[in-house]
């Protein structure tokens, strides 16, 4: 399987010669010091030879000309730490002979078309019915949107207006917060809301994130606790070294040179920061006992580059040892990570999701999809996987109430050309581990980038909320300004069950 190491590892291991290095054995020396050695059927040849092996040379200092360099290093506040950490070498880190190795192993490797991904056929019709609310924002930036039942009410994130906006049970507009770009999670307790804030939608370094605290009477102002973050994108928080104080994780994505800290709580709001890994794409990490030894272990999804599923186990006094779960390889695309205890034993299992595709124009890719792994005494073995082009999230729930588990899913990189049902997918479980798929007639009315999952009516099932951010598609210009004056912020998709 491709997300498994060994089967790469063993590969270049049989072709390697110490005296001519072959380019798989390259390819394992060079790639597979930053990240899991890629695969030349990952992709297509011409995605290769157009896109990826020349971004390949720029981190290992080969430019095309003089300028090249500079024009990739992103200036102002996030110029410095790009340069320290010498993303981009002013010298070839090299030999000509050697690269031209690697470049010939992707190349003749590399299957001319991508690999078809499989698919379910899907209904256009299934237990959800779409309604749209009164509440819209021109052009739809949503990139958070988190029901709180005990408030009964709906909080939406917008990056373009930088608002936090509340809403009630019938989706109406109750207020709303200004708070900078791009609230991205939330998170609560019995007296306040905690937010973390991208700073900026558009991948960047700079420190300009933010996590805030708001009181949930309403009084007072916006109070930041945490600043100077990388493009933050996700928080975690819990009692971490055991002094009876509420601490903090927080996922920096940023663009090239994020991390994944906790942040310890001193107490009159004075956190100090603990780095546990300094690697860009922290996507979502959850605080949980993994070793069943009672105590927070900190359980971690990262993309951009080295990507994979990180625990760090709790030492006790504030110590964590770090432990890689899963990895896969970077042309993944890792969007989506939720830990469920799926059977019930007592072990929580992981629902992932590959499908991130916009690191160049986007091919369809036949790893992109859902992908289930079952816990068996805190190791990780996939039991399932569901094709699905740019999956981004997946709800993994008896929706249908016939007592099996259902998948209800959202791809932010569908296949629009052909397939543009595939923004939403609900996986319906015949109860043997079969699915048949269903979407909605409206689905194209908007791009689906983030989904809230809650039981909004009352009626004892559950009902799904999918925010729509206007991005361009390439091929379908007509499909952004449709977006944009439609001001579709997000959808309820009412499940009719009950």
């Amino acid at each position: 399987m491709l997300y498994c190491g060994s089967e790469h590892v063993e590969e270049v291991r049989s072709s390697k010669s110490e005296d001519d290095p072959s380019g798989e054995a390259l390819a394992l020396a060079r790639c597979g010091s930053c990240h899991l050695t890629p695969s030349p059927k990952d992709l297509d040849r011409r995605s290769w030879e157009k896109y990826m092996l020349p971004r390949m040379g720029h981190f290992l200092g080969i430019y095309s000309d003089s300028s090249t360099r500079e024009s990739l290093i992103e200036g102002g506040s996030a110029k410095e730490r790009v340069l320290a950490a010498n993303v981009y070498p002013e010298g070839r880190l090299i030999d000509e002979a050697s690269w031209k190795k690697i470049q010939d192993y992707y190349l003749t490797g590399a299957p001319e078309d991508p690999i078809p991904i499989k698919r379910y056929p899907i209904a256009e019709k299934g237990i959800f019915k779409a309604v749209r609310p009164a509440f819209g924002l021109r052009p739809p930036s949503t990139t958070m949107l988190s029901y709180s039942p005990i408030e009964q009410r709906l909080f939406l994130g917008d990056a373009f207006t930088g608002g936090l906006y509340v809403l009630d049970p019938s989706l109406k507009k109750m207020g709303q917060a200004k708070i900078d770009e791009a609230p991205v999670w939330m998170s609560a307790d019995d007296k306040h809301y905690y937010v973390t804030v991208m700073g900026s939608f558009s991948p960047t370094d700079a420190p300009i994130g933010k996590f805030v605290r708001l009181r949930k009477d309403g009084e007072g102002s916006t109070e930041t606790l945490i600043e100077s973050l990388q493009r933050p994108v996700h928080h975690a928080m819990a009692d971490l070294d055991g002094d009876g104080s509420t601490d903090i994780v927080v996922c920096e994505f940023a663009k090239w040179t994020g991390s994944l800290s906790w942040w310890q709580n001193k107490g009159d709001g004075d956190y100090v920061r603990h780095v546990l890994r300094q690697e860009p794409g922290s996507i979502k990490a959850y605080t949980v006992d993994w070793d069943k030894d009672g105590d927070q272990d900190i359980v971690a999804l990262f993309g951009q580059g080295d990507e994979g599923i990180w625990w760090y186990e709790n030492q006790g006094q504030g110590k964590f040892e770090e432990r890689v779960l899963l990895r896969f390889p970077p042309s993944y695309g890792s969007s989506f990570m939720e830990l469920h205890d799926l059977d019930a034993d007592g072990w929580k299992d992981v629902v992932y999701c590959a499908g991130d595709n916009a690191d160049f124009p986007p091919i369809l890719k036949h790893y992109h999809g859902i992908r289930i792994f079952k816990n068996r005494s805190g190791e990780l073995t996939e039991q399932s996987f569901i094709p699905l082009n740019g999956a981004y999230a997946a709800k993994v729930l008896d929706f249908d109430l016939d007592g099996d588990l259902d998948i209800a899913a959202i791809s932010f990189f569908p296949d629009y050309a052909d397939h543009p049902e595939e923004g939403f997918v609900f996986l319906e479980n015949d109860g043997n581990g079969n699915y048949s798929a269903s979407s909605f007639p409206e689905v194209s009315s908007g791009r689906w980038i983030v989904m809230e999952c809650t039981d909004i009516d009352r009626d004892g099932d559950q009902d799904l909320l999918l925010g729509s951010l206007a991005f361009e598609v390439p091929g379908r210009e007509d499909l952004v300004g449709q977006w944009a004056e439609s001001g579709i912020s997000f959808v309820l998709l009412e499940n009719l069950t009950r």
